[in-house]
């Protein structure tokens, strides 16, 4: 992000095996120094980073927003990369311990923040509302698991694959060039979230000026993105790798912010909303007649999917319920006074 930006991304997802982290990547530890803030709900680690993060830009940074996927409206993160220094918050689901304290990570205790006589005279209902929503949550997991099993479920011929691969080998032998000197990251662009599947597309625009849509319905956009952003990595630019959500392990997104050049996949419930540089069609590289075979099969898995996603985010609403009620419970304990003094000395401090 050499020019003033601000990039949002989630670094956790919501997915068929349950929560997956990314927060292990969040920031270079041989060169920035990561503030873990520990406390539990309610206590303001959220409003904490947004404050830091706006006065960061009010200064003229470039600023990472990491996003929470239970809650978007909430932050997880905020990175300030020319000031070499990140804040994230470390606990459940997403702990983050330092590898080597004070010297790449330190604590920002919020729980210092707590009466804890008051909370201990809230413990049974802390308790019950704790279980009540990991419950709902371990749901959507199991029902994302479904959805996952009706994704993807086509087999392409032959003939197709080939026609992709030489497609891809065209569009990156055109877009990527030169040599570069980046550091990779792993990100995610989406989520489902409790507001229902999300994609902080405003991102890409940020990051890139050139963007490659890519169709993604037969999972062909997948080989793409992932050829590119190995070409890529290969001359040494840094890629900005967006997992899938769905399927963690698998790239669905590339960002080289070095060549200002995006490689992005649509499909089902997320679709690029911005004009792209070029919209590539490759759910139209098959046969007349493989398309047709093929069809009958997609609408009817789509169906169902969609079903299982609708009740997912169902879930993770009432997930999202759960906690606000476990919230109120501790936010009458909590010294906004004395976190809001912590605040503007952070704030200070850039």
């Amino acid at each position: 992000m050499a020019e003033q930006c601000s990039a949002r991304f989630f670094l956790g997802a919501n997915s068929p095996g349950g929560f997956r982290s990314l927060y292990d990547g969040f920031t270079d530890p041989g060169r920035d120094h990561l503030y873990i803030l520990k406390g539990g709900p309610g206590c303001g680690k959220s409003t904490f980073m947004k404050r830091l993060g706006a006065a960061a830009e009010e200064r003229g940074h470039s600023v990472e927003y990491i996003h929470c996927s239970g809650d978007p409206d909430s932050l997880d993160g905020v990175y300030i990369p020319a000031l070499e220094r990140a804040y994230v918050d470390g606990t459940s689901p997403h702990v983050i311990e330092p590898k080597f304290a004070g010297s790449e990570a330190s604590y920002v205790n919020f729980g210092a923040f707590y009466d804890l006589d008051a909370l201990k005279r809230e413990r049974e209902g802390i308790e019950r509302f704790t279980r009540a929503y990991k419950a709902k949550y371990q749901r959507a997991f199991r029902l994302l698991s479904g959805a996952a099993s009706l994704s993807g479920g086509v087999t392409l011929s032959e003939e197709t694959l080939v026609k992709a691969a030489k497609r891809a080998r065209g569009l990156i032998r055109a877009q990527i060039r030169g040599k570069g000197s980046g550091r990779s990251v792993k990100r995610f662009l989406s989520a489902y979230t409790c507001l229902g599947p999300m994609a902080l597309w405003e991102t890409v625009p940020q990051l890139a000026d050139r963007a490659y849509v890519l169709d993604n319905e037969l999972g062909l956009g997948d080989l793409v993105v992932e050829a590119a952003a190995t070409e890529a990595e290969n001359r040494g630019y840094g890629v900005i790798r967006c997992q899938s959500p769905m399927f963690p392990e698998k790239t669905e997104h590339a960002v080289i912010p070095e060549l200002k050049l995006a490689f992005i996949t649509q499909s089902g419930e997320f679709r690029y909303p911005y004009e792209p540089t070029r919209h590539i069609r490759l759910d139209a590289i098959p046969s007349r007649d493989e398309l047709a075979s093929l069809r009958p099969t997609l609408r009817r898995q789509n169906r169902l999917r969609d079903a299982i996603i609708a009740e997912a985010t169902g879930a993770l609403k009432e997930a999202k319920a759960l906690h606000d009620e476990l919230e109120k419970l501790y936010i009458p304990a909590v010294d906004f006074a004395g976190i809001d003094k912590l605040t503007e000395r952070c704030i200070n401090s850039l």
